[in-house]
């Protein structure tokens, strides 16, 4: 299996999940901000795809989609996918065309945009994690430098 940090993903697995969950959150390690799928849709809604702040429990999330697209109610079952690695592996693996396939993007123009929005914020929200780790912000140091004296 692919891995860029050593971390393994069972890629077919993400992909079932991708391919059978109506509703699902992807969190990335190097920020906290999580890529919402929700594929349900009715004669009010179209599927919903969504970078957005973490909800702090799967109850809050699902209060969020109810009070979000009321129409469609609360979902059924709500899963998390921990995505250890970089936006880029989701699209070199495969991941983001089967997630893009589920939400309906190649049937419906504005899901497509709501994909490329989400895509080019999840590549931003990496991009400035990895300038911050770089910069040593939010970082905490082991060995502290010393003031200068002279």
């Amino acid at each position: 299996m692919y891995s860029e940090n050593g971390v393994l993903i069972d890629f077919d697995e993400v992909s079932k999940l991708v391919a059978d969950a109506d509703v699902f959150t992807v969190g990335f390690g190097n920020f906290p901000e999580r890529l919402l799928v929700d594929a349900r849709s009715d004669h009010a809604e179209t599927p919903l795809v969504q970078v957005v702040e973490p909800a702090g429990s799967p109850e809050r999330r699902v209060r969020w989609l109810k009070r979000r697209r009321p129409s469609l109610g609360a979902p059924q079952a709500f899963n998390f996918i921990a995505w250890p690695h970089s936006p880029r592996l989701l699209i070199d693996s495969g991941i983001w065309d089967r997630i893009q396939r589920r939400a309906g993007a190649d049937l419906d123009p504005e899901v497509k945009v709501q994909c490329e929005l989400a895509l080019k914020q999840l590549h931003d929200l990496d991009f400035e994690a990895a300038i911050a780790a770089i910069k040593g912000d939010n970082c905490v140091t082991l060995y502290p430098r010393e003031p200068d004296s002279g």
